[in-house]
């Protein structure tokens, strides 16, 4: 059964994520660039896309795939999407666009918001993927309102502490939903490198004396961060610091814009540290890479992964799966650590059978 899913901001990583399945879905046996080719019995073509949100004039009222080819959209292109039966509704605003965006990036459509609740429950959508700009908290509670009414489970892709919150967690709990985030850790991004690097360090029992991270990339996302960067540098330096002593210090993390790269991002890490005898070590790398096509892989394993918790009728365990999706999660962990608990738990869950329970919702007849 196909697994119903609905995206809130059709950006470029939305873009990524949906020609992503197209390309996997088309090639069912390739498996390079997949971390999990399969979660339990689920291959990244069983994704389905039934409903998608966005204020942007250029978006609202196309179908999906028109609108993740729009202006500001300009990402590498993974693979053709097929045609949608999906229109892009018109999202509520709140706090998720700030002045400048509305000047260079984001022209906001005049149509009223739609109610989100409704066209969650209308599109038979069982999984809401967050994926709006750094900074909207107004936005992202609301809309994981809207998903809990609908019945939704809700993976939040951006720093807003939701998967962390205890509050949250406990709405979510209570009506069987997973709740997985926050802020999706890309496949191959300069906070797993850094976090790896760092690891690195003090396996070997180095005294880590500097650790900087400097981010500089080009689309609307990093704009928006040259704007508002705190939530992201939080969960950058939380997920760095989580695996450095008392004694080591603190990692810094900054994202600085730069047009001319748009999604292509190069990340500077700078490590310093002190070996036997306080003798000085370095290293000193360039990683770049195209941002949205680097989430993806991993957003697409969270989706599945969902599947999996609802259906085995254990949303809970979703806090055992996030320390090694997302940067910021309930509970950090080394990456090693937390890879093995992610294949114990999904491992667990594929021997266990089923639950006779069907999910909330038959998926609709449109979409693909």
């Amino acid at each position: 059964m196909p697994i119903n899913v609905a995206i809130i901001g059709t950006g470029n990583c939305a873009k990524s994520l949906v020609e992503g399945v197209a390309f996997y879905s088309k090639n069912k046996n390739d498996k390079i660039g997949l971390m999990n080719p399969n979660i339990g019995k689920y291959h990244p073509s069983d994704i389905r896309f039934v409903a998608a949100f966005d204020i942007d004039e250029r978006k609202v009222g196309k179908k999906l795939g028109e609108a993740l080819n729009t202006e500001p959209n300009r990402t590498v292109k993974i693979a053709d999407i097929p045609e949608h039966g999906v229109i892009v509704q018109r999202g509520p605003t709140h706090d998720s666009v700030i002045p400048e965006l509305r000047e260079y990036f984001i022209h906001e459509s005049d149509r009223p918001a739609v109610d989100v609740a409704r066209v969650l429950k209308d599109s038979g959508a069982e999984i809401a993927v967050n994926y709006l700009p750094t900074g909207s908290d107004k936005a992202t509670y609301a809309y994981a309102e809207a998903a809990l009414a609908a019945g939704c489970s809700f993976i939040n892709c951006m720093p807003t502490p939701i998967a962390k919150s205890r509050e949250w967690q406990g709405k979510f709990a209570a009506a069987g939903l997973v709740l997985m985030g926050d802020d999706i850790k890309s496949q191959c991004g300069a906070t797993i490198v850094n976090r790896v690097l760092l690891d690195l360090f003090k396996m070997r029992g180095i005294r880590v004396t500097k650790s900087e991270q400097v981010n500089y990339g080009g689309n609307c996302d990093h704009f928006n961060l040259h704007y508002r960067p705190e939530a992201k540098e939080e969960s950058k330096e939380s997920a760095l610091n989580s695996v450095l002593d008392a004694d080591d210090a603190k990692p810094s993390a900054r994202m600085i814009y730069t047009e001319k790269n748009y999604d292509h991002k190069k990340a500077r890490i700078k490590i310093d540290g002190e070996i036997f005898g306080h003798v000085p070590v370095s290293i000193d790398l360039t990683l770049e890479d195209e941002d949205s096509p680097n989430s993806g892989g991993v957003v697409n394993d969270a989706i599945r992964a969902a599947r999996l918790l609802t259906e085995n009728g254990k949303p809970h365990l979703a806090k055992d799966l996030c320390a090694f999706l997302f940067k910021a999660p309930p509970e950090q962990l080394p990456d090693s650590e937390a890879l093995q608990k992610f294949r114990k738990t999904i491992g667990s869950l594929e021997q266990e059978p089923r639950q006779s329970r069907k999910p909330a919702r038959s998926p609709p007849a449109r979409g693909t």
